[in-house]
């Protein structure tokens, strides 16, 4: 338990959950697959023709609800959706029926299937072990094989209603909450690509981001709020304070960059 002192001395005591914060999205699984965005076709495209070659099969990493999982799918790729909460795996299953999609309940960690064309993740890759997730990674895939590691962080568009939300939340979240679990950019690149340009496991590492501009009902940003890890932490009558504060904030219309930053890489012979 952490206690802060608010603006007019009010004291809030912010008690955390002891589940690990990857594990916390099980709670609201059905919030995930009704307030997550989906991913662009673009995403799909640029790997696929990163690729070079047909890609048929594929492991996707923290596979939630199968927002990624439909997207390649749709394409023909046969997936093995890995996913090792069992709120998100009940709707991951649900959602991916009469698919190319093998739903499979266990962690990254724990899974040893056969090589495949493609790994990917989307959005769930700061969750993996990092002593181990490269050499994995390189263990799961044929030669040349592909890793594709993606994410689309919405942010708030106007600077003013940016700062307007930060000192609603902050007498329950402090800023550093929401820092990148792996770090900022190292000289240029973004996490994971700088991680990947020290690693002889791969090569021909791409750093891209493929713009998108959204805009979403008050309701649904704090819908997709209550998703998010941070605030799921709290327990339900702070996470249900600080939302509703937030909301008193933002505007009918919320503008959100959620541009998509997408890393690919190529097994290294």
């Amino acid at each position: 338990m952490v206690c802060r002192v608010g603006a007019v001395g009010t004291r809030f005591c912010m008690t955390t959950s002891a589940t690990p914060r990857g594990l916390l999205f099980g709670a609201a699984a059905e919030s995930y697959e009704r307030f997550r965005l989906g991913y662009p076709d673009e995403v799909v495209d640029r790997t696929l023709a990163y690729a070079g070659r047909p890609v048929r099969t594929a492991v996707e990493v923290g596979s939630g609800t199968g927002k990624a999982t439909r997207a390649f799918a749709s394409r023909g790729v046969r997936i093995t959706a890995l996913e090792p909460d069992p709120n998100m795996f009940t709707v991951l299953q649900r959602e991916s029926i009469a698919m190319p999609v093998t739903p499979v309940h266990t962690r990254f960690e724990e899974y040893d299937g056969p090589p495949v064309d493609l790994l990917y993740a989307a959005a769930a890759w700061h969750w993996t072990e990092p002593e181990t997730r490269w050499t994995r990674t390189a263990h799961l895939l044929v030669e040349d094989g592909v890793v594709a590691i993606f994410g689309s962080p919405m942010s708030l568009v106007d600077p003013h209603v940016q700062a307007a939300v930060e000192e609603a939340r902050r007498p329950y979240l402090s800023d550093d909450t929401f820092r990148p679990p792996d770090g900022g950019p190292a000289d240029g690149r973004r996490w994971p690509a700088w991680e990947l340009d020290g690693c002889d496991l791969f090569t021909d590492v791409q750093d891209l981001v493929l713009p998108r501009e959204v805009v979403v009902p008050q309701k649904e940003y704090v819908g997709y709020l209550s998703t998010v890890s941070a605030y799921l932490q709290l327990t339900v009558r702070q996470r249900q304070e600080v939302l509703m504060r937030i909301a008193e904030v933002l505007p009918p219309q919320v503008r959100l960059d959620a541009g998509v930053r997408l890393c690919l890489a190529r097994k290294a012979r």
